[in-house]
């Protein structure tokens, strides 16, 4: 994901966002768990890439991690991050930490997209596309996160752990 600027206004719109109740509470509302995931899935609205779309305010839209991010670390921790990178492989995770949601630079995220895009069962490689994809999951996990952890189940059946032929 490209670096976002947030500027002054957003920085203070993203900062009373993360102090107010009523507001953590909506984005938190979309989150589940899924059984055998250790990702915090998204069931809200989902951008073109498969990243979780969050209405912090009217007019204020954010990629839903990068709100999990602040909240977790801090506005001024977000603006200091050139990048969030998720190493889970998964657009819609909103867990911050080691293996999921975290700091990283463009070139870094570029260089582990492309070393994992090509294994065998990797989500990056999914022929239905991130968008797709993300959208089919979400859909799941808004109607019983047991679908999901099924299809996930279903799908290390299907591409197993064998490493890629080429």
């Amino acid at each position: 994901m490209a670096t976002v600027r947030l500027g002054e206004a957003g920085s203070a719109a993203l900062a009373a966002g993360c102090a107010s109740p009523e507001v953590v509470a909506r984005y938190r509302a979309k989150l589940v768990q899924v059984d055998g995931s250790g990702c915090q899935w998204w069931t809200g609205a989902v951008s073109g890439r498969g990243h979780g779309r969050f209405w912090l305010a009217r007019g204020r839209v954010l990629v839903a991690h990068r709100f999990a991010f602040a909240l977790a670390n801090g506005v001024a921790a977000l603006a200091a991050a050139e990048v969030l990178g998720h190493r889970c492989d998964n657009p819609l995770c909103q867990r911050v930490g080691p293996g999921h949601v975290v700091t990283s630079s463009y070139v870094e995220n570029r260089r582990e997209w492309a070393a994992r895009r090509d294994v065998t069962g990797s989500p990056l490689g999914d022929v239905r596309g991130s968008r797709r994809r993300a959208r089919e999951l979400r859909d799941l996990a808004r109607t019983d996160p047991a679908l999901v952890a099924a299809d996930l189940v279903r799908l290390r059946r299907v591409f197993g752990e064998q490493p890629s032929l080429w």
